[in-house]
C-alpha cells in the first residue's frame, strides 16, 4: 500500500486550488478522495505525479472547477434536476402539441386551436424561460448571459407573436416587431460583434448571423407593409358601407311594401327582431374599431377604419340571441319556398349537430355574415307580400 507524504499531500492541495476550486470544503473532500485512490491503487514504488495525474482527470471532464460549478448549483438551486426535468417535458410537450395541432388544422379536425395554443403557450412560458435559467449557468461571461437572454426573450416574443397572429388576438404586431427589433438591432449585433473577434468561432458567428437575418426576413415578408395594411383597411370599411347602404335600401324596400299591403307574414316580428339584432352587433364593432356608431365618408383622413382584428365575445348574450330568433325563423319558414339562414357547417353537413360559427373570425368577416342573414331575411320578408 502507498504511503503519501506531506509534501505529495501539500503537492496535490495546491494543484486543486490552482484548477479554480476555491470552496475549502469541496478541496478537503476532494483532497481526502484522491488521496483514498492513490494509497489504495498505487504500487509502493509506483511513479506519484503520472498517476496522480491520470487519477484527477477522472474527476472533470474539460476543467476540474467544474466540480464546484456544479456544486454551487445544486446548493443554490435545491430543485435543479426538477427544473431540468420540468423542462424536457414541457420542451417535448409543446413540439407534441404543436405537430398535432398543425396536423388537426390542416385536416380540420376539431381540438386544433386548443393544440396550437397549449404548445407555442406552453413552449414560450415554461419551456424557454426554464432554458434561460439552466443555461444561464454553464455561461460565466456577462455578455454570453446577455445574449442566451436576449435569443431566449426574442424567441418567447415571437413565437406568442405568431401565435396571437393566428387567434386574431390584439398585440400579435408589438410582440412581432418586438422580437424583430431585438433579433435584427440589438442581438445580432452583439453576437456578431463579439463572436467574430474570436477565430475559432468565427464561421460559426458568421453562419449563425445569417440565420438570424433570415429569420427576420421571412416574419417580415408574411407581414403587410403599413400601405398595404391601410389600402386593406380601406378596403374593408368601403365594402361595409356599400353593403350597409344595400341593406338600407332593403329595408325601404320592405316597408315600403309592407306599406302598400295590408296582409303581414307570419314571421314579420321575428324578422324584425333578427335584422335589429343584427344591427346591434354590428354597431357595437363599429364603435368598438373607431370610437363612432357611424363611420363619415371622411373615414380616410380620420383613420376610421375597420380592421380584421378577432371578433369580441364580450357580445356572447347577443350572439345566442340571434342563433335562437334564427333557429325559430327557420322552423316557421320550413314549408315555404323561402331562403333558410344556415344553421349547419356546410364541412360538416353529414353531421346535424355540427353549427355554423358564423361569428368565429374576424370583425370584417362577421360584418359581412351579419349583413347577409339580414338580407335574407329582407327578402324573404319581401318575397312573401309580392306573392
Amino acid at each position: 500500500m502507498y504511503q503519501l507524504s506531506e509534501q505529495q499531500i501539500d503537492y496535490i492541495f495546491n494543484d486543486i486550488s490552482a484548477r479554480g476550486v476555491e470552496m475549502e470544503s469541496l478541496q478537503q473532500n476532494l483532497l481526502d478522495h484522491i488521496c483514498c485512490i492513490i494509497e489504495n491503487n498505487l504500487e509502493e514504488n509506483g511513479d506519484f505525479e503520472s498517476f496522480y495525474k491520470k487519477t484527477i482527470q477522472t474527476f472533470y471532464k474539460d476543467e476540474l472547477w467544474e466540480i464546484e460549478e456544479e456544486t454551487l448549483l445544486l446548493l443554490t438551486y435545491k430543485n435543479y434536476y426538477t427544473m431540468k426535468k420540468v423542462m424536457i417535458t414541457s420542451g417535448s410537450f409543446s413540439a407534441a402539441a404543436m405537430i398535432f395541432g398543425i396536423l388537426f388544422k390542416f385536416m380540420h379536425w376539431p381540438g386544433a386551436s386548443a393544440l396550437i395554443v397549449l404548445g407555442i403557450g406552453t413552449s414560450s412560458l415554461i419551456f424557454l424561460p426554464l432554458l434561460f435559467v439552466l443555461k444561464s449557468k454553464d455561461r460565466h461571461q456577462t455578455k454570453d448571459k446577455i445574449i442566451l437572454g436576449l435569443g431566449i426573450l426574442a424567441g418567447i416574443t415571437l413565437s406568442l407573436s405568431i401565435l396571437f397572429k393566428v387567434m386574431h388576438w390584439p398585440g400579435s404586431m408589438y410582440l412581432g416587431y418586438t422580437s424583430v427589433i431585438l433579433i435584427g438591432l440589438i442581438l445580432l449585433p452583439i453576437f456578431f460583434i463579439t463572436g467574430i473577434k474570436n477565430p475559432e468561432n468565427k464561421i460559426n458567428t458568421i453562419a449563425i448571423s445569417i440565420v438570424m437575418i433570415m429569420v427576420c426576413g421571412l416574419w417580415l415578408t408574411l407581414i403587410r407593409s403599413p400601405k398595404g395594411t391601410r389600402i386593406l383597411n380601406v378596403k374593408n370599411t368601403m365594402v361595409f358601407l356599400i353593403e350597409e347602404q344595400i341593406v338600407t335600401a332593403e329595408k325601404k324596400l320592405c316597408a315600403d311594401a309592407f306599406k302598400n299591403d295590408s296582409t303581414k307574414s307570419a314571421t314579420l316580428k321575428l324578422a324584425n327582431q333578427i335584422v335589429e339584432i343584427c344591427d346591434e352587433i354590428k354597431n357595437s364593432i363599429v364603435l368598438s374599431e373607431t370610437g363612432n356608431t357611424i363611420i363619415p365618408n371622411d373615414f380616410d383622413s380620420k383613420e376610421l377604419y375597420i380592421r380584421d382584428n378577432g371578433f369580441d365575445y364580450y357580445y356572447e348574450n347577443k350572439i345566442n340571441n340571434l342563433n335562437l330568433l334564427i333557429r325559430n325563423y327557420n322552423t316557421q319558414i320550413d314549408s315555404k319556398p323561402l331562403t333558410k339562414i344556415i344553421t349547419v357547417d356546410p364541412a360538416n353537413n353529414n353531421d346535424p349537430d355540427a353549427s355554423y360559427n358564423y361569428y368565429i373570425g374576424t370583425n370584417v368577416e362577421v360584418l359581412h355574415q351579419l349583413t347577409q342573414i339580414q338580407m335574407i331575411v329582407l327578402q324573404n320578408e319581401r318575397l312573401q307580400v309580392s306573392k
